[in-house]
């Protein structure tokens, strides 16, 4: 998440600058801007880039809920877990669908 902040920063930073070269419109500053616009095409790219692995590194498995308390179930009446330990794999199954 640093690094989305970090990059959003320069990007900021980059259409200020873009920007200020603008309102100046003088000739050198015309291949100014030519220079920084090549940048924000890049800055957008490495932003893209960076987008997509922070947000395939935060998506969450499907959980099958029906399937495993089918399975908690079976381990409670075949006792292997008790009540109680039942109960708490339960709702933490439960606080993870939500």
């Amino acid at each position: 998440m640093k690094a989305l902040s970090i990059v959003s920063l320069i990007g900021f930073l980059l259409n200020f600058l873009l920007i200020v070269v603008f309102i100046d419109g003088s000739q050198e500053s015309a291949e100014v801007a030519a220079g920084l616009g090549i940048l924000g095409v890049l800055y957008g790219l490495l932003f893209s880039i960076l987008t997509l692995i922070i947000s395939s590194k935060r998506k969450k498995t499907p959980v099958n809920v029906h399937e495993q308390l089918l399975q908690l179930g079976e381990l409670k009446e075949k006792n292997i877990i008790s009540e109680y330990e039942f109960d708490q794999k339960k709702e933490k199954l439960l606080a993870r669908y939500k």
